[in-house]
């Protein structure tokens, strides 16, 4: 039913018009079509029969359509709503983890990084929640800018983001984190005083055979690293020892 209604239900002004075209002619095919099986012969014209039943319908049809692209347009943003972080535009936790967790079943390399906003409770302490959403939504701007088409985004917490580089080597994590690290710079307010925020990172490559649960273990653990250092950089996760390993 679903398919039905998504075939059915136009995509443009252009698709709308063929949709209500096709189904008018339909309308005007069933039309004749009974009067042949009912009285056997046309009383009039064709023609006036055909525009009698396009007449008669073509309310009924524009109704249908414009119901129709209406109940597209809402399911498409329910879903939207479902997918999406509502503040940043990234995927959510569950999206991010849906998405992240395909690739791993598709037999995808990589490396899976956790970043963290440095500091940002002081941010939303000093300067209220609104500069701490704009904070993020920068955050944001900046995975966007720096991220390939394959790679794979979320907001996973509140001022905690992942991120899946899809077929990327350690070295080219490395070059990816180091532009996604530099300062991030944001207004507290229009014509306010500028800030900046940096962003701690833990690495982990995806290793054949391993869950995504401890991966982002690994890359939790990294993260933890990179902030006990001082912030600001990222860390790449290594066993502690080789019992660690052996446990993962």
């Amino acid at each position: 039913m679903n398919k039905i209604f998504r075939l059915l239900a136009p995509q443009s002004l252009v698709s709308a018009a063929a949709v209500a075209a096709v189904i008018l002619c339909l309308v005007v095919a069933g039309n004749l079509g009974f009067i042949l099986v009912v009285d056997g012969m046309f009383e009039r014209t064709i023609a006036f029969h055909a525009t009698q039943a396009i007449v008669v319908s073509t309310p009924f049809v524009v109704g249908f359509t414009v119901i129709t692209t209406s109940q597209l347009r809402l399911q498409r943003h329910l879903s939207l709503l479902s997918r999406k972080d509502g503040l940043t535009g990234l995927n959510n936790r569950r999206t991010f983890l849906q998405l992240a967790q395909k690739r791993l079943d598709g037999g995808s390399a990589g490396v899976l990084l956790l970043l963290d906003a440095d500091h940002f409770k002081q941010i939303n302490d000093k300067w209220g929640h609104a500069v701490g959403d704009r904070c993020l939504t920068e955050i944001a701007h900046r995975l966007k800018w720096n991220l390939r088409p394959s790679d794979v985004a979320g907001r996973i917490g509140g001022e905690e983001f992942a991120v899946l580089l899809s077929s990327a080597t350690l070295h080219e994590a490395r070059v990816i984190g180091w532009r996604i690290g530099q300062p991030i710079p944001f207004r507290a307010v229009d014509n306010g005083p500028h800030l900046s925020v940096t962003l701690s990172m833990g690495a982990a490559e995806i290793a054949p055979g391993i869950s995504l649960d401890v991966h982002l273990i690994r890359a939790d653990e990294a993260l933890y690293r990179a902030k006990a250092q001082g912030r600001a950089r990222m860390v790449v996760w290594e066993p502690m020892d080789k019992s660690d390993e052996n446990a993962a």
